[in-house]
């Protein structure tokens, strides 16, 4: 082995070392503290970033508390830049197994991809989104975003392209929701949705504390309505209204 190839070495292997010792300090210092119900992963990786700078070290921060969080919040700005790509599909290797939801909001930012304000997805975007709408159990998108990523902005026929079938929430500019979430379908009148970023993050609460309203959907709307209707609507106008 080449002296600079053992160097190479040796430096990655320090900082994966190092990142394990942060991780299990981190561990020891908030053990008494409630891990949340969701997690931003772009916010907690953010967080790591400031110490370390290669996937292998990143995951080890970020796992003890990912595996124990109810749900792991994603938007599409996580698939831009090559470290934190890699290292969400590294956590969702070992995330999933633990029974860790995936909520994938799309918020289509073109301009964190070096795009035109206004730009659709390009056919690259679209390929590093696509597993991870797969994998995803609650998606929310605007109709814009759901005819540009899904090619419909029907959330049944989203609903039912996905591998997961996941819950599927559509907002739209004028404060209206349309829904597939827990085997059944609905709708929010115009000007019922308060605040766009608000109420996504406030339906996963809701789906953490009471995850038998998202439940499994199964093929769609009358082959396993699993969610008391009464609930579900309770808890989407209690996000509509944060």
């Amino acid at each position: 082995m080449s002296s600079e190839l053992r160097v190479e070495t040796d430096q990655r292997m320090l900082e994966l070392t190092n990142a394990r010792l942060t991780s299990k300090m981190l561990a020891t210092a908030m053990s008494d503290q409630p891990i949340p119900a969701v997690i931003d992963f772009s916010a907690v990786f953010n967080e790591a970033y400031a110490s370390h700078h290669t996937p292998a070290g990143l995951v080890e921060i970020l796992m003890p508390d990912v595996s124990k969080t109810s749900w792991l919040l994603i938007t599409s700005d996580s698939l831009v830049g090559a470290t934190e790509s890699t290292t969400l599909t590294m956590v969702l290797e070992r995330a999933i197994p633990h029974g860790v939801a995936i909520a994938l909001d799309v918020a289509w930012q073109p301009s964190s991809w070096g795009l035109a304000p206004g730009s659709k997805p390009t056919p690259e975007v679209l390929r590093r989104l696509h597993p991870l709408a797969q994998e995803a159990s609650l998606i929310r998108c605007t109709s814009e975003e759901a005819d540009e990523f899904f090619a419909s902005h029907d959330p049944l026929k989203i609903h039912r392209s996905l591998s997961q079938c996941p819950g599927v929430v559509i907002t739209g500019i004028d404060g209206s929701v349309e829904w597939c979430i827990g085997g059944r379908i609905g709708t929010m009148e115009a000007g019922m949705l308060n605040e766009q970023e608000h109420f996504f993050s406030s339906l996963i609460k809701s789906f953490a504390e009471r995850p038998e309203l998202l439940g499994n959907a199964g093929e769609g709307p009358g082959t396993d309505a699993v969610a008391d209707p009464d609930g579900l609507t309770e808890a989407l106008f209690s996000a509509a209204s944060t």
